[in-house]
């Protein structure tokens, strides 16, 4: 009798371990975005043209790369796009992320008043930008080799950062698509980073590396499709541009403005990786870290 009661009991207890293990593999993926950066629109196009399935992702947004680090290291959500140097700092901290995907590019430039037509004018200027960022990271490379000095100023989210461009607080910002499309004609970009670093990372694809294991079939239907949607990108057609202009709120030549100075690509290549860990020893140098990992911590397979 015993016997039995042991038995039937260890059963029961595989059925609800299997039941949970099953009930989690179902569960859709929780996928971050930060909502004002135009990094996500290859989701949006791979959601509209059903090269995804909506009811396999949970869509959470936030408004700044700082939220969605701070999700994604304590498991609230599974992947997300965020910009580069979130995810190294992360893992730098011990965190379990992967970067599986370098998918926005060339997003990012220095906006001030049209009164300031070159980069020298900068000089001991005040410049907003966001701390321990990937903007933060270029703004300070263009001033080392430019070989000019700024005082930084530091704001939470990029509605700040506008805010204190146009009450005057700074002489500049250092932003990125499609925000910079909204700037009124008193502003213009000063310098393009894509001038110095054609197709250079911005926001990569980051996931756990418990997502990783226990969903790889997902993860890899993701890529695929942010894939094939940023290849309809390169040649959009009306749906990625009623996209832009609703998802945005631009204007027709907002829209194509903000295309023309942004690339969608999924691929990681070796010179997307040293770009990344160049950049990264800026926060080496910040204090922002105590060590850099290494590029085989940081990356998947």
């Amino acid at each position: 009798m015993k016997k039995t009661v042991l038995s039937l009991c260890l059963l029961l207890a595989l059925l609800i371990l299997t039941s949970c293990r099953s009930n989690q593999k179902d569960m859709p993926i929780k996928f971050g975005i930060i909502q004002p950066s135009i990094d996500h629109l290859p989701l949006d196009v791979a959601l509209k043209n059903f090269y995804l399935d909506s009811t396999q992702l949970q869509i959470i947004s936030f408004t700044s790369g700082w939220e969605v680090q701070e999700a994604i290291t304590a498991g609230k959500i599974d992947i997300a796009i965020v910009p580069f140097s979130y995810a190294w700092a992360a893992v730098a901290k011990g965190y379990k992320l992967k970067i599986i995907s370098c998918l926005e590019r060339e997003t990012d430039g220095i906006i001030t008043s049209t009164s300031i037509t070159d980069l020298q004018q900068l000089n001991k200027r005040k410049i907003g930008t966001l701390r321990a960022s990937t903007i933060e990271i270029l703004m300070q490379q263009t001033a080392k080799t430019r070989g000019f000095s700024y005082e930084p100023v530091y704001f939470r989210t990029p509605s700040e950062m506008i805010a204190a461009l146009q009450s005057k607080d700074v002489d500049a910002i250092v932003c990125y698509v499609p925000l910079i499309q909204k700037m009124s004609e008193t502003y213009h970009v000063l310098h393009w980073f894509a001038a110095d670093y054609p197709a250079h990372p911005c926001c990569d694809l980051v996931v756990r590396e418990e997502a990783l294991k226990s969903h790889p079939k997902n993860i890899k239907n993701i890529i695929a499709g942010l894939q094939k949607a940023s290849e309809d990108i390169t040649r959009p057609d009306e749906t990625v541009m009623d996209l832009m202009k609703k998802t945005y709120s631009l204007d027709d030549l907002q829209a194509v403005d903000a295309l023309r100075h942004t690339v969608f690509d999924t691929k990681v290549t070796e010179a997307d990786k040293q770009f990344e860990q160049q950049m990264m020893q800026f926060f080496l140098e910040n204090e922002y870290l105590d060590k850099l990992p290494s590029i085989s911590e940081v990356f998947a397979d």
